[in-house]
C-alpha cells in the first residue's frame, strides 16, 4: 500500500499564505480577503484503490471570493508537495453543483500548463458524456511512475466505459 507524507513546513517555504495542516492530507489557509480555503487529498476507494488520491479545493467561507492569484500559488505549493512523492497519482472530478464544472476543468488545465515542471508530469483529462450531462475529470501522474502505462490505460478504459457504468443525474 502506498502512503504519502505531506508537510506544511515544506509548503510554507514557498506559499504566499500561511498553510496549516489539519490532518495528514488536508490543509487550510486564509487569504488577505479573509476567504478560508481547505485543500487536500483523499484516497481513491474505487477506481485505482490505494494507488491514487482525489484532490479537492473547498471554499469554507460564505463569501464569493475575489480574484486572488496567490490562491493559485498556494495550490501549486500543495500540489508540488504531493508530487514530491515517488508514486503519486492525482485524480480530480470537477464538481457540477453550481454548473461551473467546465470552468473548474479549465483551471486544472491552466495550472498544469503554467506549472514550470510540467514536463515531469502527465495530465490525462477527459469529458465523460452522460445523457444531457458532462463530467469533467482528469488524472495527473509523474512520468517516472513505476506503473505509468498501466495507470494511463486503466484511466482511459474507465473513461471509455464510465457512462455505461454509472447513472448520473444533473442537480
Amino acid at each position: 500500500m502506498h502512503t504519502i507524507r505531506l508537510s506544511a513546513d515544506r509548503i510554507n517555504r514557498k506559499s504566499p499564505y500561511w498553510v496549516i495542516q489539519l490532518d495528514e492530507l488536508t490543509f487550510r489557509f486564509v487569504t488577505r480577503n479573509g476567504i478560508v480555503y481547505r485543500v487536500g487529498f483523499y484516497k481513491d476507494q474505487y477506481f485505482l484503490g490505494s494507488r491514487a488520491y482525489h484532490f479537492f479545493i473547498a471554499n469554507d467561507s460564505e463569501a464569493n471570493p475575489p480574484k486572488d492569484n496567490d490562491v493559485f500559488k498556494v495550490i501549486t505549493c500543495v500540489l508540488e508537495e504531493f508530487f514530491r512523492q515517488d508514486a503519486s497519482v492525482m485524480l480530480y472530478i470537477c464538481d457540477p453543483y453550481d454548473h461551473r464544472e467546465a470552468i473548474r476543468d479549465s483551471l486544472y488545465k491552466r495550472w498544469f500548463n503554467s506549472y514550470p515542471h510540467n514536463s515531469r508530469l502527465t495530465l490525462e483529462a477527459a469529458e465523460i458524456n452522460f445523457d444531457k450531462y458532462i463530467v469533467y475529470t482528469g488524472m495527473i501522474l509523474r512520468n517516472d511512475h513505476p506503473e505509468y502505462e498501466e495507470l494511463l490505460n486503466a484511466y482511459r478504459e474507465f473513461v471509455r466505459r464510465a457512462s455505461t457504468l454509472y447513472q448520473v443525474q444533473p442537480k
